[in-house]
């Protein structure tokens, strides 16, 4: 569990800065995903349909999920 843990830290380490540059993307996390498999979650304002395909379905084996959030503000 330890490497797949690691492993999903560097793909989101390596990918972070791409998927910021995306407007509608608010939040990026590692956690379950799909049947209690590790993954990274991506937190987007908008239609998850049609940003889904900007990020790919699976990097080094780690599963990427797209997740609609609601607008996030600080007090």
């Amino acid at each position: 569990m330890d490497e797949l843990i690691e492993r999903a830290k560097k793909v989101k380490r390596q990918n972070e800065d791409e998927w910021l540059s995306i407007s509608e993307v608010v939040s990026i996390g590692i956690g379950y995903v799909q049947n209690d498999t590790l993954g990274i979650i991506i937190g987007v304002k908008g239609n998850v349909e049609t940003l889904s395909d900007k990020f790919p379905e699976k990097i080094d084996k780690i599963p990427i999920s797209v997740k609609s959030v609601r607008e996030i503000r600080a007090l």
